[in-house]
C-alpha cells in the first residue's frame, strides 16, 4: 500500500511533489527568523529546583566570576621555548578585549619543585614555565602530576592546555538579574502582590 502511495505522489507526481516540498521548505525558511531559543540557566533548569536557588544565594553572598575556556594543542611540546612565547602571545592578545577580566593559563601556574630553596622562600618568589631560567620539563612533570592543575589548565595526557578566561561583571546587569530573581522568589513562595506582578511582565 506505502509503495501504491509512493508511486503515486513521488513518481508519477514528482512535479507537483517537487513544488509542494518546495513550498513548505519556504514557509519554515520564512518564519524561521521569528524563531527564539533561550538557553540561559532558567530555562534549562526546573523554576524550583533548589540546587539553582542555592547556588544564586552562594554566589550572592560570596561572589563568583563569569569565565569561559579555551583549549590550546601546540605542534611541540608546553616544555619548547616556542610554544611558551606563542602562549604569551596569544595571552596578552586575549587579555586586551573590553570585556576580559583576567586570564589564567598553564605559564602562570606557580612552580614549587624547580629549586632547592626553603619553602617560605618559594611560595614568596614563586615562579613559572614562562621564567628563563627555569628547568621547563622539571616544571611542566610538577604541573602535570598536580592534582590541583591536572584537567584544570592542562589535560591528563599533557598535550592541551586550557585558558581560563575571566569576564568583567556587568553591574547593570547584575542588578537586573538580581532583581528578576528576587521576584522569582517572591513568586515561588506565593509572596507576589498585583503590583509586583505587572512590573515583573513589564
Amino acid at each position: 500500500m506505502f509503495a501504491k502511495i509512493y508511486k503515486t505522489f513521488i513518481i508519477d507526481y514528482s512535479k507537483i511533489a517537487i513544488v509542494s516540498v518546495c513550498c513548505v521548505l519556504s514557509f519554515f525558511l520564512y518564519f524561521s527568523k521569528d524563531f527564539k531559543l533561550d538557553a540561559s540557566s532558567d530555562s534549562l533548569l526546573l523554576e524550583n529546583d533548589k540546587d539553582l536557588k542555592y547556588l544564586r544565594e552562594v554566589s550572592e553572598r560570596y561572589g563568583s566570576k563569569d569565565y569561559l575556556v579555551l583549549t590550546y594543542t601546540p605542534i611541540l611540546s608546553f616544555t619548547n621555548e616556542e610554544t611558551i612565547i606563542n602562549l604569551q602571545f596569544l595571552k596578552s592578545k586575549i587579555e586586551k578585549l573590553e570585556w576580559v577580566d583576567s586570564v589564567v593559563s598553564v605559564i602562570d601556574v606557580p612552580l614549587f619543585k624547580n629549586n632547592d630553596e626553603p619553602l617560605m622562600q618559594r611560595l614568596k618568589n614563586y615562579k613559572t614555565l614562562s621564567y628563563p631560567e627555569i628547568d621547563k620539563v622539571k616544571g611542566f612533570e610538577e604541573i602535570l602530576n598536580s592534582p590541583i592543575y591536572k584537567n584544570y589548565v592542562i589535560s591528563e595526557d599533557g598535550k592541551t592546555s586550557g585558558m581560563v578566561v575571566y569576564i568583567k561583571k556587568d553591574k547593570k546587569l547584575g542588578e537586573l538579574i538580581k532583581i528578576k530573581n528576587n521576584y522569582f522568589n517572591l513568586d515561588l513562595e506565593g509572596n507576589l502582590n498585583n503590583l509586583q506582578k505587572k512590573k515583573e511582565h513589564f
